[in-house]
């Protein structure tokens, strides 16, 4: 699979869990957007852009948070800001869970979030996969699952 279809296997299981929870989402016209939908909780419309993971290793799942042009000529790598986003929506192909951070709250680049604790059990400063779960962060229950 090439970097294109891992991205749109991520926003169609994103935006399939947004509909699942009785959120309504809508999809910005075009590719050049900073957002890749627009959902409406917490009172307003809500700028998401999704993230992919394909592999977890060591009890953690890595994401990278943000946009690279560099496979082309002259090409940069994008930081995302509060201006363009409001929050990001991570989805684990290997643990099929999609999760939700806002953008304030999220690093720079990166962003690893655990389902097993460390080897070391250091806990400070350590996202865990229950706390960052999308229905676990929108207090949202469900009663079914797809």
């Amino acid at each position: 699979m090439n970097s294109k279809m891992i991205g749109n296997i991520g926003e169609a299981k994103v935006l399939c869990k947004f509909v699942e929870l009785g959120i309504p989402v809508y999809v910005p016209f075009g590719d050049n957007e900073k957002a890749d939908l627009v959902a409406d909780f917490n009172g307003k419309l809500n700028k998401i852009q999704v993230k992919t993971s394909i592999k977890t290793e060591n009890g953690g799942m890595v994401f990278d948070l943000t946009s690279s042009t560099k496979h082309r000529k002259n090409g940069t790598r994008h930081v995302y800001t509060a201006d363009e986003i409001d929050y990001f929506a991570c989805y684990s192909i290997a643990r099929d869970k999609v999760f939700l951070i806002k953008v304030r709250d999220a690093p720079n680049t990166s962003l690893t979030i655990r389902y097993e604790k460390p080897k070391n059990n250091q806990v400070p400063g350590i996202k865990f996969e229950k706390d960052y779960l999308i229905e676990n962060v929108l207090h949202i229950k469900t009663s079914y699952k797809i």
